[in-house]
């Protein structure tokens, strides 16, 4: 604890430090000036600096700028999209600037590990996304920015308490993790980037090739996310808002069954209950519904309307429809659960401040924001709060200190389904037309009477839990702080040479409290049952930089040396109770429990780098070579493994810089071929996997408790590194001046020695042991590409596109394996393939040809009947068996796509952009209630007079046909078109007069569109939730789509 204290305070010492204003002295000679575009219109905030000093200002609402400067210096202007200019200034006080647009960009600086680059001097594959294009979809993490904006890199899930999962170039590890590393302002940072606010991004770089993350080492393995926030700038002091209100609604409710076709569905099954198929269909005089018109007297004598149904309450249902002595459908009940379940529409809003400005040698940013989402189902919620500021400071001529700090609290409450296997929206779908109160008898009393929290089973055999009661019997909230601290210092002499040293410092706490109701789906009516869950994480990372940049006659060198240390520390701890006395309590009294139990943990790691970097241009950097090296040590692998190399090489060609194209093809603004190769690595396995664990057990010895204590697991000091070797080809390209530019890259990667478990024999005591035994291989294509379709002075259409394709595979498992079925591995395929029956596109018939067929399958030990789920019979022996399973799909999509179009007219913006994810399976049940005979998902079930479906007949009683699932995989294929945006900004005239500089007002709508041919809810949330061969849990736990109304303002004073 004392160690917790002092990270907790080192960190807020860094966050008010940050805080502490410094002047400087302001210049005497003034130049002003209008910089404005080729059409005549002012240039708003663009950069105007005075060459080789940090001295500068930005151009206002109008163009014009004014700064203080020396008598004989030089002038650059620049802005994002224009050419820059530089000007000398001797004798000059009034300057009018006009500058051309460069739709190339390749002058613009791009952030790549430990430094800057150009873009056009770049040697590995590397995605720049800028703010405004992170910002055009109102996105509420960084997770969601990126989603189809950068080719290669797969965003997929999210959702108010869920983070979206993040793939860059597909999955390298079998067991360990494949997420990304995320580096926010230079340091590397534990926890993703749940902490950051995205308006204080100002740009994100995605380093995806080996070539490029190999200076990141072990950390890099799986791709680097660099991101960048706003900076200080000097000159007047910017004051900016944006805040946005979004109502959410369902977009699509599940087509459940109504109470007439709950009914009917009823009817069937009982008459198909006797018949068999002989002879062609034909009720059986002892079927208990032989009649094929609906009729009162065997109504009542359903056994799931009569003597199962143990309220009454169904069959009263039925006895209304028959009141006026015939059968009226439309006098049954139907209870709109779903409806009832969730808020017709969810408010939320969020907001963001922020102030920018300095002078020639102090630069700050600050900002703050709230965000507020209210979830669909009833009682969630997601509040967060940041609060940034960004310090940098000269010191004289060669000295520049700096500090970070960003401060961020976020508390959801998820309400309900925080345990157990049944999502209480799952109930209604299992569940009868019913009565939309707590139960058959009234309100659910305090002390949670069983029979008042339930609504009977259809079945009749028991009850099933209310969901709304499950709404208020159930808690689960989340409380999370974070402080994140670093503070810089830099020296830069006039010889190229720099020296750096960053500090950073995180920590953070969460809570976590649960709590179940006796009367709650999870406890069964067993004992209330609490939980409280304390994490204190803190981490440190200290990192010098040296560099050396020099150009000589057609030479240019750069030279970059870090060491790099970091060290993690985690404390868990976590207290229990069940059989909490006073439920009203909650999980505030754990002390009052019948039984209760306390758990607490340590784990600390520290990794120590040291890297080398060496750039090397010839000819204005028509020719470039970058080589690395990285040699890290981790705590977590035993002596004689700890330490690893990393290298990494990479080669670019500008062809464009040739003779033979300047002079011939003037039309290539751009080409340049690059071909890289470089080893990451990755070490993650738990911090004490090498040396073992114990775990302690109490025995009675004598008349006396003791406590003996044995290994819990078998250590391998063995273990050594996850290492891939990728291979990148690319080339990039622009035509006519940039209008017309992109990317392909071409990848081959491969990933040696994963950590993975190995069974063990049983005799040894021990169920695996980890080791470096799997292979995995990823090969893949990119192709981005960018146009400006019209441009004029009123006009703009520009368009964005992205593309890319994975193929990924195992090649080697444990013990020379070929397939772990249970773990969805299989050797030549990728990482969780489905392994499977497959089904036929129709159920059993009863057509010559199908009765024929069924007879040499049921003389074989089945017993399949007309209306029964039909399998292939892939070895031909007209048994189904374990040797009629195959390949059914993967998991991860094949091919991922997004396109984005912005049109601005005058004032007006309009943005459109769509993605897509394409040759994956989703496992998933249909929920047509054919593992019982309840009232779920609508679906065309098999009849006699309907036989060309895949859905089985209705059948009665409670056993399900074997292998079933075979009939729950889907295409995951979709097209979302996720974001119309319509903007407009305040003409110049009105702007003035109302003290602002910039006034936007948007409308937006999200997900409107969705084309899949997918059953479920959501195809894009369900790549993240995998399968589990749970049908509740994997059914009920498919992520709703929510159609998102956006009202916004962006205001700049």
């Amino acid at each position: 604890m004392k160690s917790t204290t002092y990270y907790f305070k080192l960190s807020t010492l860094l966050l008010l430090l940050s805080f502490i204003p410094i002047w400087a002295i302001a210049q005497s000679n003034t130049v002003k000036g209008t910089v404005k575009d080729s059409f005549g219109e002012a240039v708003i905030g663009a950069n105007v600096t005075e060459v080789g000093t940090s001295n500068g200002t930005i151009t206002d609402i109008d163009g014009n700028f004014s700064l203080n400067v020396s008598s004989k210096g030089q002038l650059r202007v620049s802005f994002i999209g224009y050419q820059s200019q530089t000007l000398d200034i001797a004798g000059q006080k009034n300057l009018n600037i006009t500058l051309k647009e460069d739709t190339e960009t390749l002058d613009e600086v791009v952030v790549v590990g430990y430094g800057t680059a150009k873009k056009r001097d770049l040697t590995g594959a590397i995605t720049q996304v800028k703010a405004e294009n992170l910002m055009a979809t109102a996105p509420t993490n960084i997770q969601e920015a990126l989603r189809g904006k950068a080719a290669g890199v797969m965003v997929a899930g999210g959702g108010l308490n869920d983070t979206p999962m993040i793939r860059i170039r597909g999955n390298r590890s079998i067991s360990a993790s494949n997420e990304p590393l995320f580096v926010i302002d230079g340091v590397p940072v534990n926890g993703g980037s749940d902490i950051l606010n995205p308006s204080d991004v100002a740009s994100i770089e995605v380093l995806k090739d080996a070539s490029a993350t190999a200076i990141y080492g072990a950390r890099g393995a799986n791709g680097v996310i660099l991101v960048t926030t706003k900076k200080g700038e000097t000159g007047k002091v910017n004051v900016e808002y944006n805040g946005y209100l979004t109502i959410s609604k369902v977009d699509e409710y599940r087509r459940v069954r109504n109470g007439a076709e709950y009914l009917e569905y009823l009817r069937e099954a009982d008459r198909n209950y006797i018949y068999d198929g002989e002879g062609g269909y034909s009720i059986d005089p002892s079927c208990t519904y032989p009649s094929m018109t609906p009729s009162w007297e065997y109504d009542q004598k359903l056994e799931y309307i009569g003597s199962r149904d143990i309220s009454g309450y169904v069959l009263e249902s039925v006895k209304r429809a028959w009141e006026g002595g015939s059968y009226n459908p439309s006098m049954l009940r139907t209870f709109d659960w779903q409806g009832a379940g969730m808020r017709d529409e969810a408010i939320s809003q969020n907001h963001n401040i922020s102030i920018r400005g300095g002078s020639k040698d102090t630069k700050v940013f600050i900002s703050g924001s709230f965000m507020d989402n209210n979830g669909i189902t009833p009682r969630s919620y997601r509040k967060r709060y940041t609060l940034r500021m960004n310090l940098d400071q000269n010191l004289g001529k060669y000295i520049t200190m700096g500090a970070t700090s960003n401060f961020a609290y976020w508390e959801y409450f998820n309400g309900t389904g925080v345990g157990g296997n049944w999502n209480p929206l799952g109930t209604p779908y299992y569940s009868p037309g019913g009565s939309g109160d707590y139960g058959v008898g009234g309100d659910v009393t305090q002390d949670g009477d069983p029979a008042l929290g339930l609504v009977p089973h259809p079945t009749g055999e028991g009850m099933l839990w209310n969901p709304f009661y499950d709404f208020s019997g159930t808690e689960g909230r989340t409380k999370r702080n974070r402080i994140d601290a670093t503070i810089y210092a830099m020296i830069k002499l006039d010889n190229g040479l720099s020296y750096r040293v960053n500090f950073g410092t995180d920590y953070y706490s969460g809570q976590e409290q649960t709590f179940y109701a006796k009367a709650s789906t999870s406890q069964g009516f067993g004992n209330a049952k609490a939980e409280q869950k304390a994490t204190f994480d803190r981490g440190w990372t200290l990192e010098h930089i040296l560099a050396y940049s020099k150009t000589f006659g057609q030479h240019s060198l750069n030279l970059t040396a870090v060491q790099s240390t970091q060290k993690f520390t985690q404390e868990p701890l976590t207290a229990s109770g069940v059989g909490i006395p006073l439920e009203s309590q909650l999980y505030y009294n754990l002390g009052s429990a019948t039984t209760q139990g306390v758990t607490s943990g340590f784990t600390q790691w520290t990794m120590m780098s040291w890297m080398g970097r060496a750039i090397y241009g010839f000819k204005d950097n028509r020719y470039m070579l970058t080589a690395s090296l990285r040699y890290d040590g981790s705590s977590r692998l035993a002596e004689g493994h700890k330490w690893v190399a990393f290298p990494s090489v990479a080669l670019a060609w500008r062809i464009s810089d040739e003779a033979f194209i300047k002079d011939n093809l003037s039309s290539i603004s751009n080409l340049k071929l690059r071909f890289g190769y470089g080893k990451t690595g990755n070490s993650a396995v738990s911090p004490y996997e090498t040396i073992g664990k114990i775990t302690s057990s109490r025995y009675t010895w004598g008349n006396t408790g003791v406590i003996g204590y044995a290994p819990s697991s078998l250590s391998n000091k063995a273990l050594t590194w996850e290492t891939t070797g990728q291979y990148n080809i690319g080339l990039d390209f622009g035509l006519f001046n940039g209008r017309i530019s992109g990317s392909v890259e071409w990848y081959k990667q491969n990933t040696y020695d994963l950590l993975m478990p190995r069974a063990l024999p049983e005799v040894s005591g021990f169920g695996s042991i980890t080791e470096n035994v799997g292979e995995t291989e990823n090969t893949g294509f990119e192709f981005t590409l960018e146009t400006v379709n019209f441009q004029n002075k009123n006009f703009n259409w520009t368009t964005s596109l992205q593309f890319a394709t994975n193929k990924e595979k195992i090649v080697k498992l444990a013990s020379g394996l070929q397939e772990d079925i249970a773990n969805m591995w299989f050797v030549g395929h990728p990482v969780d393939t489905y392994y499977d029956y497959v089904n036929t596109k129709y159920v059993w018939g009863y057509s010559k040809e199908d009765m024929e067929e069924m007879a040499k399958f049921n003389a074989n030990g089945h017993s399949y009947k007309p209306g029964d789920l039909r399998f292939v019979d892939l070895d031909g022996n007209y048994k189904i068996d374990s040797k009629d399973r195959t390949i059914r799909g993967q998991k991860m999509p094949k091919w991922t796509a997004g396109m984005g179009n912005t049109f601005r007219y005058k004032d007006f913006d309009l943005y459109i952009f769509m993605y897509g994810m394409f040759g994956h399976t989703i496992y998933c049940d249909p929920g047509v209630g054919h593992d019982g005979r309840m009232n779920t998902r609508y679906a065309n079930y098999w009849t006699p007079e309907n036989t060309q479906t895949q859905f089985r007949k209705p059948t009665k009683g409670d056993a399900d046909q074997a292998n079933r699932q075979a009939y729950w995989y889907n295409k995951g294929d979709f097209v979302r078109i996720s974001d119309i945006t319509l903007g407009y900004s305040l003409p110049k005239s009105i702007i003035k007069y109302l003290g602002l500089e910039r006034a936007r007002f948007y409308v937006q709508i999200q997900n409107p569109f969705t084309f899949t041919s997918y059953p479920n809810n959501d195809p894009e949330g369900s790549v993240k939730a995998g399968r589990t061969w749970d049908r509740k849990q994997e059914e009920y736990s498919d992520p709703i789509t929510m159609k998102n109304y956006i009202f916004g303002i962006n205001l700049t004073f």
